[in-house]
């Protein structure tokens, strides 16, 4: 019996603190597909200007790269608002850092290769999904199941920031009208959320 009640309350603190990550995921990705740089910039400074903006959720410097002709750009601005004013959000790039290691440019479309190094996020969230086991017994309501998986994870992260991620990524471009664009994957995704696609995607098929 403690063992089918270890699991379920591992299930239970698990997929409150999934909820809030693919959230945090959803996001990013959306960012992702409307941002790009302004005109007569080289993918290579496009792709550093964007990451370091992205280090610190600078919304006003990622709008700067933001298509404004897009029909989107409101949600987009939105998306990247929510991230901005989001404590997890913060957490998860506050150690992000990268280094360019080259780049190519071919007509309308560039490739820009660059490594990406994060706090190993994988590693955060099982510590934070062990802290949260005793809580599911705890009685607690949703919101407040939430905001302690909240507390869990930002704790997890700052403990472990020495334990780190690092992912080589291809980062494609394609010229806009006006701009580059920087075309989303997850690979990308991936990298700057120090491995937490590929561990939220574990983490589903287990679930599912």
């Amino acid at each position: 019996m403690y063992i089918i009640s270890y699991h379920v309350a591992t299930i239970q603190g698990g997929m409150y603190m999934l909820k809030k990550i693919l959230a945090f995921l959803t996001t990013l990705v959306m960012v992702f597909a409307f941002v790009g740089c302004s005109g007569g910039e080289s993918p290579e400074t496009a792709v550093t200007n964007y990451l370091t903006a992205f280090q610190s959720l600078d919304l006003e410097t990622i709008d700067k790269y933001t298509n404004d002709t897009s029909e989107t750009t409101e949600t987009a601005d939105d998306a990247i608002s929510d991230l901005e004013n989001d404590e997890t959000g913060k957490a998860f790039v506050e150690n992000l850092t990268f280094e360019i290691l080259s780049s190519t440019e071919e007509d309308d479309t560039a490739t820009v290769k660059v490594s990406i190094t994060n706090v190993d996020m994988a590693n955060a969230m099982s510590k934070a999904i062990s802290e949260m086991i005793p809580l599911a017994f705890a009685g607690l309501s949703e919101e407040e199941l939430e905001q302690k998986s909240t507390e869990a994870m930002i704790s997890a992260i700052a403990n472990n920031k020495d334990t780190t991620y690092t992912k080589e990524v291809d980062i494609s471009l394609v010229k806009g009208e006006n701009n580059w664009l920087i075309v989303p994957d997850n690979d990308l995704a991936d990298a700057i959320t120090g491995g937490l696609v590929s561990y939220a995607e574990n983490i589903n098929e287990a679930f599912s």
